[in-house]
């Protein structure tokens, strides 16, 4: 079925875009929650005025975007977790670990959604996670992972892992290099490391978002 998007579908379509889309996925999703319109003679003629109106407003989010790529600039996000033999994580860091590090450094809240983390972080390191700000506005950061109890202090662990002369990884780097290890250990209550029975929560949750709609379809702001 041919749509004209009436608001920015993530992943499928922007606000005046004329698309063609499955059957289903219009008169299940698109249609009954006003994100997209039947493509008629009638509705297209409004599809050069939205199309116009969704650039003005992509700029501004894109400006918006480039603000935030300025605070985070030069900034390293730091995540104090419990670590156990070969620096190895009890439990993991998450997309929302980074984001509420992220956000503490952009004085608001970022969603993780922004957090473009492939797979949790389960070992001792530095890396460069990707964020997506914008639709058009990405920059990465570097995130320091370090072992909350280090027998030097905090400060002193994350001087010395960034005093390696090595380059950053990015975090696909890292898990195809094998440097990330694979534990399945719980982390404490109350830490900043979300353990296994929370990233399955997670999972359960992008499931049930996945049957309701196909993946990346709700809209952006």
């Amino acid at each position: 079925m041919k749509v004209l998007f009436l608001e920015t579908v993530e992943g499928s379509g922007t606000r005046g875009e004329v698309k063609t889309v499955t059957n289903g996925y219009a008169r299940n999703y698109l249609l009954p929650r006003g994100y997209a319109a039947p493509a008629t003679p009638a509705i297209l003629k409004h599809a050069e005025r939205l199309a116009a109106e969704e650039e003005v407003r992509q700029r501004s989010l894109d400006e918006q975007a480039q603000q935030l790529v300025g605070k985070l600039q030069g900034q390293t996000l730091v995540c104090a977790v419990r670590v156990g033999e070969q620096g190895r994580l009890y439990g993991s860091v998450t997309n929302a670990d980074v984001a509420e590090k992220a956000g503490e450094i952009l004085g608001e809240e970022l969603d993780r959604r922004r957090v473009l983390l492939p797979e949790v972080i389960r070992h001792v390191g530095v890396y460069s996670v990707p964020l997506r700000l914008s639709r058009n506005v990405t920059a990465s950061v570097q995130v320091v992972v370090v072992d909350a109890d280090a027998p030097q202090g905090v400060d002193a662990a994350v001087a010395e892992l960034l005093a390696v002369p090595e380059e950053p990884e990015t975090i696909t780097e890292a898990y195809t290099s094998g440097a990330v290890g694979v534990t399945d250990a719980v982390s404490e209550p109350g830490s900043s490391v979300s353990n296994a029975a929370d990233d399955e929560a997670d999972d359960d949750d992008d499931e049930a978002d996945e049957d309701a709609a196909p993946a990346g379809s709700s809209p952006t702001s």
